[in-house]
């Protein structure tokens, strides 16, 4: 198969399945992915739509490259409004789900409506079909993909997207489970809960033909040996990303009880060297992505202690940062644990590690007590408490007790206790991931400015800014710009197909070179780029038109009025002016109004 532009339209209320081709000319202007997503969402999706309404479309979308042999090819974008949110929300997906639905003749699905009843979507070779699911309500992510697996496998393996008890739910914090890899960020998992919508399996048997074949497999023999002899890419097979524990920590900015400090005097407990010994065998025990030449996803196995027969993939750096350091827990083997109930109830772990760290910064405050709060304040929810920590993450799974204060994130937590935002560390409602905004200015505009709400990959300047020392990490100066060019690499990314870890061992113009030969578009490096200016742009227009703007480009008080009490980036603090200084960078390097809204005129240049 080369290169082609068909869509799956899927209506569960109607129970109708339908396809289409997209025209050549809208997949040169947004590629696939999360463009292609962001595209069809902003054309088709009205304004003021629920989240939770069987309105709201669900995007799951490939790039031209997912599916490709080369390295690193298998990314794929789930797109909806966020329930977390109620911003654009893409979150991506890795593994084997996304080239297997392009084995099946299918760039992509969007679905609508909401079943009567619980449902399963199969696609197999140019076909989709919807299926009852009321055998697998109910039942946890590993579990139903098993099923799913064994019901479906034949000559090829099927491979599954599923939802477990929270998504069931419609919790903020649910996300969608592929086969141990989650799209977990700003609650998708619930969207496809209130579409009764468990899960989605694809066999495929078409072929993946480049239009250039000569130098395809030129590029992609000189990216696998790029990457196979990258220093970055070598210490990614054995440590996978908590290799990057100790050197965020060594310049203080490891998220550290609730985001109070940004460094960790135990942070060797959980770095990668110890990940590798004490859970991975080594850094023997991988489960790569599919053709994946960095092989930096690795398989925890607990043989031994009151948790003994636990097996689950990870944990990866976020994890570890949010459900390790964040909550004072320091013992992988507790980290790795919890992350296999976050997956079995399919939970994001960014999120509900930093949604505990608040509440046990709030019962460490005296604002959470057993007679006024039930179940939460019968918790002894203090940093450090494993016990206790684990109890609140299977009740966020399970949705007893305290479950679904919990599952809900740090927004809804700090209205609910009556508390305010100041240590409830989240932007536009999502949880910031694990890296200490004060500690590195430009990454605090990435999480204030992204178009989810905070994220480290909208885009992650903490490399640059605080190891490369591309800008003083501590100075709004040429921030705006270096937050700007580095979403609309990602985008691009985003949009394409690739695993962002490609760049371990691929420039730019080697993406660049792989996508043409095997699209036969020949882009020029302008054209490429003007794509990824675009997506984003279009997904600002999409909030735009949700009624965000500059008021919500923030962050939390904690960020902007306390200094770092200790470590490397003791006496940091942003401060509102700064980042003031920062967005009215950022919005005239992108062509916004000083209020964060996209103009006309740069919305006709585009082509939106």
């Amino acid at each position: 198969m080369t290169y082609q532009g068909k869509l799956l339209r899927i209506n569960l209320a109607k129970q109708t399945v339908s396809t289409e081709t997209i025209p050549t000319d809208t997949i040169r202007k947004f590629m696939g992915g999360k463009g292609l997503a962001a595209h069809y969402l902003y054309n088709e999706l009205k304004p003021g739509t629920d989240p939770l309404s069987p309105d709201n479309i669900l995007a799951v979308m490939n790039g031209a490259l997912t599916g490709a042999s080369a390295s690193n090819c298998v990314n794929f974008t789930l797109a909806s409004k966020s329930p977390a949110t109620g911003t654009w929300n893409d979150s991506h997906c890795n593994g084997f789900f996304g080239p297997e639905l392009k084995f099946t003749g299918f760039l992509g699905m969007l679905i609508k409506g909401a079943a009567s009843a619980p449902v399963h979507i199969h696609i197999e070779d140019g076909e989709g079909t919807i299926h009852s699911a009321s055998e697998l309500w109910g039942m946890d992510t590993f579990s139903t993909s098993r099923l799913l697996k064994e019901r479906f496998t034949k000559d090829r393996t099927a491979r599954v997207l599923c939802i477990g008890k929270a998504g069931e739910r419609k919790v903020k914090l649910a996300g969608i489970m592929s086969e141990g890899r989650m799209a977990a960020r700003g609650g998708l998992g619930a969207v496809m809960g209130s579409k009764n919508l468990k899960a989605i399996s694809v066999v495929g048997h078409e072929r993946f033909l480049p239009a250039d074949r000569a130098g395809y497999d030129r590029i992609r023999k000189a990216i696998a040996k790029q990457i196979k002899e990258s220093p970055s890419a070598v210490q990614s097979r054995l440590e996978g990303t908590p290799k990057l524990l100790m050197s965020v920590n060594s310049v203080g900015g490891l998220p550290t009880n609730n985001f109070q400090s940004g460094y960790n005097a135990q942070a060797s407990n959980l770095s990668g060297e110890a990940l590798k010994e004490k859970l991975w065998d080594g850094g023997r025990r991988r489960k790569p992505c599919r053709g994946c030449a960095i092989q930096c996803a690795h398989v925890a196995v607990i043989d031994k202690g009151p948790h003994a027969g636990i097996v689950d993939k990870g944990p990866e750096y976020e994890t570890v940062g949010l459900l390790g350091s964040n909550c004072g827990i320091m013992d992988p083997e507790i980290v790795a644990v919890a992350n296999y109930y976050c997956d079995y109830y399919g939970l994001d772990t960014i999120s509900i590690g930093n949604t505990i760290a608040f509440l046990m910064e709030c019962r460490m405050r005296g604002l959470v007590s057993e007679e006024k709060h039930g179940a939460l304040g019968a918790l002894d929810l203090r940093f450090g408490n494993e016990e206790a920590f684990l109890d609140a993450v299977r009740m966020a799974g399970r949705g007893t007790g305290a479950g679904n204060l919990i599952a809900n994130g740090v927004r809804d937590a700090s209205v609910a206790l009556g508390v305010g935002d100041e240590f409830a560390m989240h932007v536009k409602g999502l949880e910031i991931p694990a890296y200490l905004p004060r500690a590195a200015f430009g990454q605090g505009l990435a999480y204030a400015v992204s178009d989810r709400g905070a994220c480290h990959l909208r885009p992650w300047t903490f490399g640059k800014e605080c190891f490369e020392k591309a800008l003083p990490a501590t100075s709004a100066e040429g921030k705006g710009k270096l937050v700007r060019d580095g979403q609309e690499k990602n985008a691009i990314f985003d949009s394409i197909g690739v695993c962002k870890f490609i760049t371990q061992g691929a420039s730019v113009d080697d993406i660049l070179a792989l996508f043409n030969a095997i699209t036969g578009f020949g882009m020029d490096s302008d054209e490429f780029n003007l794509v990824g200016r675009r997506v984003n742009v279009l997904t600002r227009l999409f909030n735009n038109r949700e009624g965000f703007s500059r008021k919500d480009d923030t962050l939390p008080g904690r960020e902007l009025n306390d200094v770092v009490p200790d470590g490397p980036s003791k006496g940091n603090v942003i401060t509102q002016p700064v980042l003031d200084d920062m967005l009215d960078d950022y919005y005239a390097v992108s062509g916004y109004t000083n209020d964060g809204i996209v103009p006309i005129s740069l919305k006709k240049c585009l082509g939106l």
